[in-house]
C-alpha cells in the first residue's frame, strides 16, 4: 500500500492523495480507500469523489468539525486496505464504429502517429482500459492508458460541438462523449451505447475503476444498434 496524505480543499472538503505514479494499481488503492472512507465515515460524509490518484471528501459541517475529521482521517491511515484483485474488476464492452464519417480525426491521428488507420483501430481496440475518473460532464469517463504509440495532443482549437457517443483520444487517454458538447479531443469513432442515464442508477454506465474494452463494429451494425441498443450487452457483446 502506498502512503497517503490529506489536505484541506475548502471549508467543507478534504482531498486525500496517494503518492505514486498514475497506474491501475494506484487506482485500485483509490477505489479501496473510497470504500473504507465511505464505510467508516458514512454518518458525516456528503460525497466521496475519486480521481486518478486522489479523493475529494465533502463532509457535513453540522455533524463534524474540520479538526475532528482530520483526526478521523489520521486514524484511518493506520487501517489496512483490502485491495480488490484486478481479476474481479468489472469490464464494460463498448462497441465502436471507426468509420471515418464518424471519426473525423482518425486519418489525422494516423498521420500524426505514422501508423495506418487499420493499425490505429487495432491498437486502440486491443488495449484494456481502466476508468480512472468520471467528470468534465456527467458520464464522461477518463480511460487509460492509451498505447503510447497512439498518443496525440488535443486539438489546438476545441470544436464547439462534438457528437454524442464520440470516442476520442488525447495524449495517453481515451474517452467517450456522453452527450453533445464542446470538446478538444481527437475523434476516432462513435458508439451507439448510452453513457449516462438520469433515470437508471448508477447514472454513469462506466464507474471509476471499471475496465473498458472497445469492440470494433461496422457502420451497418452501428446503425442497427442506434435503432435498438438492446441488441448489445456491455457484459457479453452482441446478443444472439
Amino acid at each position: 500500500m502506498s502512503q497517503w496524505r490529506f489536505e484541506v480543499a475548502s471549508e467543507c472538503a478534504y482531498i486525500v492523495y496517494i503518492d505514486g505514479p498514475i497506474s491501475p494499481d494506484i487506482n485500485r488503492q483509490i477505489s479501496s480507500l473510497c470504500d473504507l472512507i465511505a464505510s467508516r465515515l458514512a454518518a458525516i460524509v456528503v460525497d466521496v469523489v475519486p480521481s486518478y490518484s486522489s479523493i475529494q471528501i465533502t463532509y457535513d459541517l453540522h455533524k463534524i468539525s474540520a479538526r475532528d475529521l482530520a483526526t478521523a482521517l489520521r486514524h484511518l491511515q493506520n487501517e489496512p486496505l483490502t485491495i480488490k484483485p484486478s481479476e474481479n474488476q468489472r469490464t464494460r464492452l463498448i462497441p465502436v464504429c471507426y468509420d471515418e464519417r464518424l471519426g473525423p480525426d482518425l486519418a489525422r491521428v494516423a498521420q500524426h502517429t505514422k501508423r495506418s488507420i487499420e493499425e490505429v483501430i487495432r491498437r486502440h481496440s486491443e488495449t484494456h482500459y481502466n476508468a480512472y475518473a468520471v467528470g468534465f460532464s456527467p458520464g464522461f469517463a477518463y480511460l487509460g492508458l492509451l498505447d503510447s504509440c497512439l498518443a496525440t495532443p488535443r486539438l489546438k482549437t476545441p470544436r464547439p460541438s462534438v457528437a454524442k457517443g464520440s470516442v476520442a483520444i488525447a495524449d495517453r487517454q481515451t474517452a467517450i462523449y456522453p452527450s453533445e458538447s464542446p470538446g478538444g479531443w481527437n475523434i476516432i469513432g462513435r458508439t451507439p451505447i448510452e453513457m449516462f442515464d438520469l433515470y437508471t442508477e448508477p447514472y454513469s454506465l462506466i464507474q471509476p475503476n471499471d475496465g473498458v474494452q472497445f469492440i470494433p463494429i461496422d457502420l451497418e451494425t452501428y446503425n442497427a444498434l442506434m435503432k435498438d441498443t438492446t441488441q448489445w450487452s456491455t457484459e457479453r457483446g452482441l446478443n444472439g
